[in-house]
């Protein structure tokens, strides 16, 4: 981006966000805690400023319930935790038992029906409400929004979010990140969201991780879609991971909601095509799996999809211009 268009949007998010943050340098202050310096001078600055005040409140309402944080570690750790799910729910399954390990600390996590849609709601366990508990508590429960649709490589449409008793306009601006209608006054944390979203797989891979998790979960400010190239080769090296073989055009244009018509007209006007996403995943994911040296050639192989070791070794030999033998570690045929 250039340096005078991130300037623009940068203005723009301290106009939109001035009163949430006035919001937060007074809850700070309330507790007698220095606030942080902010003279950011891009978006990055700016989020982990955000970041940073929403660690030191969580530390001073955890405080007031007599226990401790949740620390950051320990967010990392459920993040990573629920990467090993092969769908999202199973990732919101293992984030729900995780907390439990925790308990009471990361609160309880449950997942329920909701007329024709699912509720997950997050209950913090607070001894008392206060604007720096449901800030806090808003936060939480956008994290995990932030991290299902991360982990399943799109966007989470919500069809309503419940953001317990906090009524103030001053976190208006906050609230329309969830992009969804928000219902404040009651009691429950919660995110409504279409049934169909539990069966989405979960394609990401531990080599993107640190970067989704430095900023977690305060980058909210100027977050871009994932192209759809990225989305498909995604949705392979999932499939891969979990020896399904490469998915079909049509496995791939149902999963990502799309006709296939749409998915092969948008790949060829990013200059790609599913033919070439596909050839690139199994290259990348034959190396990485002989690397490893756990699995012979013929069982990579047949991982990959492939009817016999023969037809992969004149693939490998194309992509690579050597034999799987070669790129592997000794002693695995």
């Amino acid at each position: 981006m250039p340096e005078h268009s991130g300037a623009r949007e940068l203005a723009s998010v301290q106009s939109s966000f001035s009163p949430l943050v006035a919001l937060l340098e007074r809850e700070l202050a309330r507790y007698r805690v220095s606030v942080p310096l902010r003279n950011p001078r891009n978006l990055g600055e700016f989020t982990r400023w955000y970041l940073e005040v929403v660690q030191l409140l969580e530390r001073q309402v955890a405080g007031e319930s007599g226990r401790e944080p949740m620390a950051r570690d320990a967010v990392e750790m459920m993040c990573r935790c629920a990467m090993s799910a092969a769908d999202v729910r199973g990732a919101i399954d293992l984030c729900a038992r995780y907390s439990a390990v925790l308990y009471p600390r990361a609160g309880v996590l449950t997942l329920t029906r909701a007329g024709d849609a699912v509720s997950l709601q997050l209950d913090s366990l607070r001894l008392e409400t206060t604007t720096a508990s449901s800030l806090v508590d808003i936060t939480g429960l956008f994290a995990f929004r932030q991290l299902l649709q991360w982990l399943a490589g799109r966007e989470l449409p919500l069809s309503r979010v419940c953001i317990g008793p906090i009524q103030r306009d001053d976190v208006l601006p906050f609230l329309k990140l969830f992009r969804a209608p928000v219902l404040a006054g009651g009691e429950r944390y919660s995110l409504e969201f279409d049934p169909a979203v539990l069966d989405w797989p979960c394609v990401r891979g531990r080599a993107e991780f640190d970067t989704f998790f430095e900023l977690f979960p305060c980058a909210v400010f100027g977050l871009r879609v994932s192209d759809l190239g990225a989305q498909v080769c995604a949705l392979m090296v999932a499939a891969l991971e979990r020896g399904e073989g490469p998915p079909t055009q049509a496995r791939l244009a149902d999963i990502l909601e799309i006709p296939l018509s749409t998915l092969r007209g948008r790949l060829r006007d990013e200059g790609s095509g599913y033919r070439q996403l596909r050839e690139q995943c199994l290259s990348e994911m034959a190396a990485r799996l002989l690397a490893r040296g756990d699995l012979s050639v013929t069982q990579v192989a047949a991982r990959l999809g492939f009817s016999d070791p023969g037809s992969f070794r004149r693939a490998f030999h194309q992509w690579h211009g050597c034999s799987p033998r070669a790129r592997g570690r000794p002693g695995r045929v």
